[in-house]
Parts: structure tokens; C-alpha cells; sequence
């Protein structure tokens, strides 16, 4: 088979595994399970960066937080004792019409106090879709972290906050040490696609085309259980908007690819 022939090959399966992740992705964003956890993130305050590091910073391991009277209407109460998390809430002069009028007349802030649902107690709340994919290849691992060195980029094992399986901060890449080689790729992809100076795009699109990727690296390679599907239904993505990145995604996973076959064949080679 000629060299033309394996590269359309190639880009038939990928094209083939995206389009799957669509309509996975669109099954799973429309599922009991997924709607019903959607519905109640719908109801929970979104806090600005510096609150996030806040919270963070006061309670580590906090998943879900939300104020005493938030919890109450939810079925739930803060135990006795438990000491709330500090942060700050915005102090508005008079009663404003619009956001141009909130900005002018924020005079302040105060300190309030929230509560991680681990301090409460109550009704059960939906659980968060399982979205992990933990499983690893350590042959395959140790060709993608030759291939992200051959880039300039360097990886590094280290405890992240929360849940969080990796990070990438510009040619360093940060792993959780129970994270899958499906984040690694995810991981890449992000410092391929997004660390480049001026890429502009926002979270929700540098976060479905990085596991997009991943994803169809990680089936080209037989890696199992992947939760991508739900991944990126909690994006609140679908399928559309990955059809919409497809070349992108098809050609960063190309690259991936490539390399980690080529260094495939000078392994076996040298042994």
C-alpha cells in the first residue's frame, strides 16, 4: 500500500471516531443522568477566578459549594459546627437596571461565607457523570512524552487541586499520578493547539477540541473505557460544535499520530 493510500486511511478512521464522539457526546448530553446533574449545576452560583482560588485555598478538596440558604432550598442543611469558606461578594450602591449600571455602582465588597457539600447533609444530590478515563498504556505514555520532548515540552508528575487529571501551562504539562494516558494526550493537544501565541479561542472550544483529540488518539490506539462522551457533554458541547472543529481536531491528531508510529518503528528496529 503506497505512503497516499495509508495517509487517506489514516484520515477515514479518524474522520470515522470523531463523528462518533458526536453522537456520543450528544447521547450522553441528553441522557436522565447527565440532564438531571446539568439542571442542578444550573442552580449553583458561578464564582469568579480569584473566588475559585479562594475556595481552593481554604478547603482543597471542596467539589460543590454554596451558601446556607442555597443548600436549604435544595433539601440540604450545613452541619453543626462546620465553619464556612471565606469569600468575596460584590456591594452595589441603589438598584441597578443593567449590567452597564451594576458596573457603576459597585461601591465594595464583603466577606461571606460558603459551604462544601461535604459540611452538609440532606437530600441526595444527582452525581456528577463519571468523567474520568483513567485507564494507562505505560509503552504508549512513554512514546508521547518522547514525542511532547521532541516539541520543547517538558511533563511532570504532581498533585493537582481537586479533581483535576492535568494542566497545561505552556511547554510544561502537569499530571495528577492516578491520571489515565488519555489525559496526557489531552494534555498535548492543548499545548499544540492552544499554547501558541495568539490563540484566542475560549475554554469551552480549547477544551472540546483538546479531548476530541485525545479521544481519537486514544481509539486509535485501543484504549477502552473513555468517558469523552461525557467530558464533553459537561462542556455543555454537542455534536455540532465538534463536526465544526473536525479538520482541526483530525489534523492535530494526524501529527500525534505520526510521530508516536514513527518512534514505534525505530524502537522495534533498535531492538
Amino acid at each position: 500500500m503506497t505512503t497516499q493510500n495509508n495517509s487517506q486511511e489514516l484520515a477515514s478512521k479518524l474522520r470515522t471516531h470523531i463523528e462518533e464522539l458526536a453522537r456520543a457526546a450528544d447521547a450522553a448530553r441528553l441522557s436522565a443522568e447527565m440532564q438531571a446533574y446539568l439542571d442542578l449545576s444550573a442552580r449553583f452560583h458561578r464564582y469568579s477566578p480569584y473566588n475559585v482560588w479562594l475556595i481552593s485555598w481554604a478547603c482543597p478538596n471542596a467539589t460543590r459549594v454554596a451558601g446556607f440558604r442555597k443548600w436549604r432550598s435544595l433539601g440540604r442543611t450545613v452541619g453543626k459546627g462546620q465553619t464556612g469558606i471565606p469569600i468575596l461578594a460584590p456591594i452595589f450602591a441603589g438598584k441597578a437596571k443593567n449590567l452597564e449600571e451594576d458596573e457603576a455602582s459597585l461601591v465594595g465588597f464583603k466577606v461571606v461565607y460558603v459551604f462544601d457539600i461535604s459540611q452538609t447533609e440532606g437530600n441526595p444530590l444527582p452525581e456528577q457523570p463519571n468523567w474520568k478515563s483513567l485507564e494507562r498504556d505505560e509503552e504508549l505514555s512513554r512514546r508521547l512524552m518522547a514525542f511532547a520532548q521532541s516539541r520543547g515540552i517538558t511533563v511532570q508528575e504532581s498533585e493537582l487541586v481537586g479533581e483535576m487529571q492535568g494542566l497545561s501551562s505552556g511547554l510544561v504539562i502537569l499530571l495528577a499520578p492516578q491520571a489515565g494516558t488519555k489525559t496526557l494526550i489531552h494534555e498535548i493537544a492543548h499545548e499544540l493547539m492552544h499554547q501558541k501565541a495568539g490563540s484566542q479561542r475560549d475554554r469551552t472550544v480549547r477544551e472540546l477540541e483538546a479531548e476530541s483529540v485525545a479521544y481519537v488518539v486514544a481509539r486509535h490506539f485501543g484504549l477502552e473505557n473513555l468517558a469523552s462522551p461525557n467530558y464533553v457533554a459537561l462542556l455543555g458541547a454537542d455534536a455540532g460544535m465538534i463536526l465544526a472543529h473536525l479538520e482541526r481536531i483530525r489534523s492535530t491528531a494526524v501529527e500525534i499520530i505520526a510521530s508516536v508510529e514513527l518512534r514505534e518503528k525505530e524502537f522495534a528496529a533498535i531492538g
